[in-house]
């Protein structure tokens, strides 16, 4: 297929998809007394292609954590109209097969609601489709039964204060701009108004890390945080080594494998051999690593996590070709690398049930309307990421069907043009998953020539993948940063460049590159004077300063100091101020010049009294109170210790101040070595 013949099938689809094509199809209407939100259905999953590694499968044994299902038991039985909780964890881990598990517990995994207890609440759970409910249903809906809604990848449904949805609705295409954030807002404002009645509605988000720049909405403040269950996002508690030995096992009980013949007889075998795939034991790569044993030798096989992500994605290709004819099989490649790109929003959305493609196992039909189809994307996601990225993604499919650098290139860029929030997102996956292995940056993101390259999202993407690469691979995070600052006009997203600037700025810190951050830095006073760009002026300032006194190069940090101590005096930069006082401090008195130190010290109560200034202030406390007690200045030590009594109630202050007190009470029990005494370990002092 040309790469001409491609574009205009995809312009097709996409038209198809987002309305530039009248189409008189009509979503059906509910039979609901009022308009409810859309589950995804499972039903049909197995016609996934990696059904065997996809967490609606449930093809391997599922271990619940007891204190997780504590928690849960918490959440869904208290009393109030609306809670939200979110849970993290990496991709592979556990996080929606776990949600599954909830569901299930609450309906006892029957599809219409029914209560495992028949005297128990009535319960109606289920995996939200978002691209199916338009934002209209939340201004209407009224809970007709206890309800849990789970928000799976939830970053993917927040982007900067709105996302396009797509619904049918009378024949016409409706576009939605809405997000998560959002939801919540309106939901808790029903809830307040009585609108849920006596029903309990529970939202529960999954994301792998919800903190990626300037896209934090579990701290936006449109969202309540008093209906948050927890303070702080729930990261998945790891599974037990036997647990991941069941698994495996289970996956090769599956495959027919006798009990006496096993790849691997023992779980330490098996860790061991997950560890060298997966250094965090996920139990998916445990399921890959399982189902790779059986092409491989078994134990014998010494395998790493590309050849388990190429075995799993040659038998996902095996699959296809039997599933469609020759001359379908590249159409079927190119639908699944659209639909991959977007989360399933992009594709072949609308072919008939006379096409080749509708009985081969890979899409469904949405909500069961007739003669509308969807492609699944390649899930797991890792598995999909492999197929879009890597040279290993094509290995097992024919030459004539394979898809090269330029017409991915072309599939990628038509996907920014039609869905960028999706696509974003899929690229930061990508960072955060292929990270050790950057090759891909160079014609997956950085060559794409896109249209219109000055996107917001493109940019911000870019910013968040030198995130992920860090000092690990500053070649690659030097390339994003030297490609984003080449593009367009140079006076266009300056806050976006300036935060990309103080990411590497702080990479190469981090790494004691001094002579190339410290450039970086001259060239934000090019991006403009607006309070995005100082902000991001002044912490890059505080990396450099901490960076150059950890390095000793107490002479230059001085200099960085001082330029930090130049900027406004309003309540937002007091903080980065603060810091490098402290970062001052420190390096001074790591150099034995406590006078200079000290005179530091003394200078922080200029900087206010918020709880945040005083926070610092209790950490510089600690930190000069252990230089003072090396030195010998014990006097001067328990004057500071008693001087941080001043400084309030809160928990943070109070943390410090039992460090301090602590460190004291050490030096004053702790006896020397000798005579067959072990000399005890002080206590950790706070860092700047």
């Amino acid at each position: 297929m040309g790469i001409a013949n491609t574009l205009g099938w995809v312009k097709g689809a996409a038209g198809r998809l987002f309305g530039t094509k009248t189409d008189t199809r009509s979503r059906k209407t509910s039979s609901e007394s009022t308009p409810q939100p859309d589950f995804l259905d499972f039903r049909d999953s197995e016609k996934r292609l990696f059904q065997t590694f996809h967490f609606s499968g449930r093809t391997t044994r599922y271990i619940p954590d007891e204190s997780l299902w504590r928690d849960f038991e918490d959440f869904h039985q208290s009393p109030q109209p609306l809670s939200w909780w979110l849970i993290t964890g990496k991709a592979g881990s556990g996080k929606s097969r776990t949600a599954l598990e909830f569901c299930g517990a609450l309906t006892a995994g029957g599809a219409d609601g029914a209560a495992a207890d028949e005297n128990a609440p009535i319960w109606k759970a289920g995996f939200l489709n978002l691209a199916g409910t338009p934002f209209s249903v939340w201004k209407d809906w009224k809970p007709e039964q206890n309800t849990l809604l789970v928000f799976d990848q939830a970053t993917r449904h927040y982007n900067d204060g709105s996302r396009l949805c797509t619904g049918w609705q009378d024949g016409e295409d409706a576009r939605q701009r809405f997000n998560i954030a959002e939801i919540i807002k309106l939901l808790t404002a029903k809830a307040e108004q009585g609108d849920f009645g006596s029903f309990r509605v529970r939202l529960l988000l999954l994301e792998r890390e919800h903190r990626q720049i300037s896209r934090d909405w579990y701290g936006d403040v449109s969202v309540d945080a008093t209906l948050r269950f927890r303070g702080e996002p729930t990261l998945l508690p790891p599974v037990a080594p036997e647990g991941l030995f069941g698994m495996a096992q289970d996956i090769w009980k599956n495959a027919g494998q006798d009990a006496s013949s096993l790849p691997c007889a023992t779980s330490d075998a098996f860790l061991e051999k997950l560890c060298a795939v997966d250094d965090d034991r996920r139990p998916l790569f445990a399921m890959l690593l399982a189902s790779a044993m059986l092409e491989e030798g078994g134990e014998q096989a010494a395998l790493d996590r590309s050849d388990v992500l190429k075995i799993a994605l040659q038998a996902g290709y095996a699959r296809i070709l039997q599933l469609v004819d020759a001359n379908s099989a590249a159409q079927a490649l190119r639908i699944m690398t659209l639909s991959t790109l977007t989360g399933g929003r992009l594709g072949a959305c609308d072919l008939d049930k006379g096409h080749a493609l509708w009985d081969s196992g890979l899409g469904h039909a949405a909500n069961g309307e007739e003669g509308i189809f969807y492609p699944w994307p390649l899930e797991p996601e890792l598995l999909g990421e492999c197929f879009i990225l890597g040279d290993i993604g094509q290995d097992g499919i024919p030459e004539e069907a394979r898809i090269g650098n330029d017409e991915m290139r072309a599939l990628i860029v038509k996907s920014w043009e039609t869905c960028s929030p999706e696509v974003a997102y899929f690229f930061e996956c990508c960072g955060q998953d292929f990270s050790s292995d950057p090759t891909w940056i160079e014609t997956r993101y950085l060559n794409l020539r896109l249209a219109n390259v000055d996107t917001p999202l493109y940019m911000r993407t870019a910013v968040n993948l030198v995130t992920w690469f860090g000092k690990k691979q500053l070649d690659a995070s030097r390339k994003i940063f030297d490609h984003i600052n080449s593009v367009g006009n140079a006076s266009q997203f300056c806050r976006e460049r300036a935060e990309i600037s103080t990411n590497l700025i702080r990479i190469y810190c981090e790494a004691g590159l001094f002579d190339e951050a410290s450039p970086i830095f001259l060239t934000t006073n090019t991006l403009g004077d607006s309070k995005e760009v100082q902000r991001c002026r002044a912490a890059a300032s505080v990396y450099l300063v901490d960076g150059l006194c950890k390095a000793g190069e107490l002479v230059r940090a001085r200099v960085m100091f001082e330029g930090t101590l130049a900027f406004e005096d309003s309540e937002e930069f007091l903080i980065p101020k603060v810091l490098a006082v402290n970062s001052m401090m420190n390096g001074y008195a790591r150099a034995g010049n406590l006078a200079e130190a000290r005179e530091l010290f003394d200078s922080l109560p200029a900087y206010g009294n918020s709880e945040a200034v005083r926070t610092q202030r209790a950490k510089a406390s600690v930190n000069l109170l252990v230089f003072y007690c090396k030195a010998g200045c014990m006097e001067e030590a328990r004057f500071i210790h008693e001087s941080m009594q001043s400084l309030g109630n809160e928990a943070k202050v109070r943390e410090e101040y039992a460090k301090a007190s602590k460190f004291l009470g050490f030096l004053n029990t702790a006896k020397p070595a000798g005579n067959g005494e072990e000399k005890a370990e002080p206590p950790i002092a706070a860092s700047a």
